[in-house]
């Protein structure tokens, strides 16, 4: 059997080696940044879910770890999918009022009823959830809408789908804004750190 010069051996690492960084390159492109929570990742968590225009620095003083460290795990937390961050329309300030649409499905397919629901009142709907554990409710459509004759069209125009048994509704008058603190903390308290 003959033996493999060391250039040859060197070619075939270095084929796999730049195999392997290429499959590691597709995948960072195609998929969002692993993070693992360990002691530092957790404290940056939490101080940006309280706080979500704290700056890196101020992170660093309370936590005593260096800028440099804070900012390239704050970089790949934020990038992650662990970590989610919106804006919302507060509806109320521009004259509009908000309410759930809570619709009772008796069979059928859900997916082409929201479908339907989605395509008659794109521009009323803010969000749909599908529910389970209520039975007479199946179905939540949170709608923004100018005044009762408004809300009254889209209850009637739901009421003409195939399999929608009933629509009650509840206005949204105040979002009460509580402290996910203890939430946070339960949280943490339940992930594995490293």
């Amino acid at each position: 059997m003959p033996k493999k010069s060391k250039k040859t051996t060197n070619n075939i690492q270095n084929a796999s080696a730049n195999k392997l960084r290429e499959r590691k390159t597709e995948f960072a492109a195609s998929e969002k940044p692993a993070i693992f929570l360990d002691r530092i990742n957790i404290e940056i968590l939490r101080n940006i879910i309280k706080n979500p225009d704290i700056k890196s620095s101020e992170i660093s003083e309370k936590i005593d770890i260096p800028l440099s460290t804070i900012q390239r795990r704050r970089s790949r937390i934020e990038t992650s999918a662990v970590l989610k961050k919106s804006f919302e329309i507060d509806f109320h300030k521009l004259g509009l009022r908000v309410a759930d649409l809570l619709i009772k499905i008796s069979k059928g397919d859900i997916e082409t009823i929201v479908s339907d629901i989605v395509k008659q009142h794109s521009k009323s709907i803010l969000e749909v959830t599908v529910r389970l554990g209520q039975p007479d409710i199946n179905l939540v459509v949170r709608i923004a809408y100018k005044d009762n004759d408004e809300v009254y069209g889209i209850m009637r125009t739901f009421n003409t789908i195939e399999h929608i048994d009933s629509i009650q509704w509840s206005e949204l008058l105040k979002e009460v804004k509580i402290d996910k603190h203890g939430l946070i903390e339960n949280l943490f308290s339940r992930v594995k750190t490293i």
